[in-house]
């Protein structure tokens, strides 16, 4: 019986070694987007004037080229803001009841959507909701003098709550919005396209604390565990 306390012993470091080797290996594979793609997405988002930039090789790439002409946007700022918003999930639905592609607010919608189609019309259509997420993309922008971090925070928070705060709100959903949709765009504007790689790590961008957490604390329990059963052992 005495045998059993050096495996678990032994069972209690291997588990801290893997959370420790998996917390690695989370910030290599995503250092990229942890070191390189926020400092270009803050260059890019500090800028107020750039060329567009057509977008290829992603989902509904031809209708967000369009769109985002229209409009006077850079289609792959649009389709960074697609990315982050769904994913290019033509029919995905957030808790708050946003649809789409763009994820507009019913109200949002209202207001940008043309007068003949209505949410539930024509909120799952690409070619409807990306005209009207550029359209109040465009708004937003415009009533924000330009500035893109103050665009996107509206475009995610509402454009009342960023004039309440005189900036960017002080709310961790707005503040990792606006920087997933600036790494995104920084991707869209080197290579004019996002590959499922840098798709991936984006949304693995907002768990990855968690995972790095959860990792944590399960290795710590393992070896509590191992532990507790050593020490009880005669």
């Amino acid at each position: 019986m005495t045998s059993a306390r050096p495996v678990w012993t032994a069972l209690g470091s291997l588990a801290l070694g893997l959370a420790g080797l998996l917390s690695l290996v989370c910030i290599v594979v995503a250092g990229r987007w942890l070191v390189l793609a926020p400092q270009g997405a803050a260059e890019l988002l500090a800028r107020r004037s750039l060329p567009s930039r057509p977008v290829h090789g992603i989902p509904f790439a031809d209708e967000i080229n369009r769109a985002a002409r229209r409009h006077g946007l850079d289609p792959a700022l649009v389709a960074a803001v697609v990315a982050a918003e769904s994913d290019f999930q033509p029919t995905a639905v957030s808790p708050k009841g946003a649809r789409g592609l763009m994820q507009l607010a019913p109200l949002a919608w209202r207001e940008t959507a043309p007068a003949d189609c209505r949410p539930h019309a024509c909120a799952f259509n690409p070619v409807a909701n990306l005209e009207a997420g550029s359209r109040y993309l465009r708004r937003m922008l415009d009533r924000f003098g330009g500035d893109l971090r103050l665009a996107l925070a509206a475009y995610n928070a509402g454009p009342e709550t960023v004039a309440a705060y005189g900036g960017l709100p002080p709310y961790r959903e707005t503040q990792g919005y606006v920087l997933r949709v600036g790494i995104a765009w920084w991707e869209l504007r080197r290579t004019g396209t996002l590959p499922t790689l840098p798709r991936t790590l984006l949304r693995f961008l907002d768990s990855l604390p968690t995972v790095v957490a959860a990792s944590t604390v399960l290795a710590c329990a393992v070896a509590a565990l191992a532990v507790w059963r050593a020490a009880r052992r005669p």
